[in-house]
């Protein structure tokens, strides 16, 4: 009875994070986001050490294949299809405190921090350091703008239940009754703004 209570205390403190104001939920599920990336990729380079040993060099533009325009549109296209999902998944449904959004932030940040602690990029890094460094140059700006994505549209589904799978929707909502507020539409055109320039940098340090 005790666990129950416990369990049930916890999913409600989980919860409090749809009644939140739009900046303190993205600076929670941001941080969240961060942690799961990085203990992904740590657990990954303990297991892949040996990837970061003896590593052959790649010229950056062997990576590109027809150009600059071409490789940006790849760029932001892939990483707008994931914000895309991840607003489908959160719009479309969620069971008690769980969305299929919020579930495609959290597999991101494990096959990101898993393909980045295995080294296994199409342009392998000489060193963890340089990886990291890459990060801080390209790959936060594109992990954060899933993270607000997320977090806006986290509180917008449409149906609602309180169990999976459904056994009666608790709350029906139509499209029209989805608002955002003011700082909800800046923080979604922040991401699309972050987007945009991680994917300039990304091309530059591809096509050099």
């Amino acid at each position: 009875m005790k666990e129950e209570k416990a369990e049930n205390s916890i999913i409600q403190r989980i919860g409090n994070i749809y009644q939140l104001s739009a900046i303190k939920r993205s600076v929670i599920i941001w941080l969240v986001f961060q942690c799961i990336l990085w203990l992904a990729f740590g657990i990954s380079y303990i297991i892949n050490k040996d990837a970061w040993s003896n590593v052959i060099e790649v010229e950056s533009a062997a990576a590109a294949v027809g150009g600059w325009w071409s490789t940006f549109l790849f760029i932001i296209v892939s990483n707008l299809f994931i914000c895309i999902l991840i607003i489908l998944g959160n719009v479309f449904v969620r069971f008690n405190i769980i969305t299929p959004g919020l579930i495609i932030l959290v597999v991101q940040g494990i096959m990101i921090g898993w393909l980045a602690g295995s080294n296994g990029f199409e342009i392998p890094f000489a060193s963890v350091k340089a990886a990291n460094l890459q990060y801080l140059r390209i790959g936060i700006w594109e992990t954060t703008a899933y993270a607000l994505t997320c977090a806006v549209t986290l509180p917008k589904s449409l149906l609602i239940a309180d169990t999976f799978p459904a056994k009666k929707w608790s709350q029906i909502r139509k499209f029209k009754d989805i608002k955002t507020s003011i700082t909800e539409t800046i923080i979604l055109s922040l991401c699309v703004v972050l987007l945009i320039a991680a994917a300039i940098i990304e091309t530059f340090a591809i096509i050099g």
